[in-house]
Formats: structure tokens, sequence, C-alpha cells
């Protein structure tokens, strides 16, 4: 009999516990004991605030290993003091991210001998659809005659078509 009682004396011990740990336990008011200070207040519980609903996460697609497509508008070069800018708008039309895409601009002389051009690398990943612009610059020189343009990037090739111009972006 002795153990049947230590055993219901446990375990109405342990429900109790849980009951408590749990949150189970009476709350008491600053009404009902007169004596409570301002710090009694500050450890009621509180209701939990809903959170805001998450923002959906839109996953990059993998990057292009191998040969990567883009559309260029016709590059527009001009000269400013003593530098020529060109400035190539690019659309990436391939299915995966871009990364390390890179422009490299060449200058001939009438002659065909290569001279000194510039060269400008896309440091974030160039995402589907989307439109960069990139500005070269190279050092003004009386000897060029004719340029050419050369991308590529981290995984392979990239494969140049010149376009009229770019679809309008639907939002």
């Amino acid at each position: 009999m002795k153990r049947l009682e230590i055993l219901l004396l446990a375990s109405l011990v342990g429900i109790g516990l849980l009951a408590t740990g749990c949150g189970g336990g009476s709350e008491t008011s600053s009404q009902d004991s007169p004596g409570a200070s301002a710090d009694a207040e500050s450890t009621k519980p509180t209701t939990k605030s809903k959170r805001p609903p998450r923002k959906k996460r839109t996953s990059t697609p993998p990057p292009i290993k191998g040969l990567a497509r883009v559309h260029i508008l016709a590059p527009e070069t001009k000269v400013e003091g003593n530098e020529v800018i060109s400035t190539v708008r690019v659309r990436n039309v391939s299915k995966g991210t871009i990364t390390r895409f890179s422009v490299s601009e060449f200058w001939y002389d009438d002659a065909g001998n290569a001279t000194p051009g510039g060269s400008r690398t896309h440091q974030s990943p160039f995402l589907p659809g989307e439109v960069i612009e990139l500005e070269l610059r190279a050092s003004k020189d009386s000897k060029f005659y004719q340029n050419q343009f050369e991308f590529s990037h981290a995984n392979g090739e990239v494969e140049a078509t010149v376009v009229a111009g770019f679809p309008e972006a639907s939002e």
C-alpha cells in the first residue's frame, strides 16, 4: 500500500510541475494583491502579436556552364576629352544566371593592327531577362579606325546577337 501512495504522490507532483512549466499556472494581477509593484506588471505574460506574412523567396536559377546567349543593342561610341567611351546595353536571354559577365573592346588601326582598348566585368550575377549597361573607357588614340567587342563569362563563352531593341518589361 505504501508503494501505491508514493507512486500516486509522485504522479501528482509530476503533473503539477508539467502544468506549471507549460504555462498552466495561475496568473495574478496587480488588482488581486494590493502591494504589487510596476515590476509585477512587466513580468506579466503578453499576447504575441501576429507576424507579418513571409515574403516568398525567389530562387535564382543556377549559373550557366558553357555557352551563354545575350542580345545587345548597337554600341554607342563617343569621344570625351582624351577618352573614347563605348556604351553597351546587354540583355540576358539564357535560361540561367551568367556569372562574371565580361566585355572587352579591341581597337584596330586602318592597317588592321591592334591598339589597346578597354574592358569591363559585371560583378553581380546577371539574371535571365535582366538588362545591364556597361561603359568601356579607352585612352583616345589617333590610330583608332575600327573597334570590335568580345563577350565572355566565368564558366564559358557568350554568343551575342545584335537586336534593334529590347521588349518592354511587363510588370
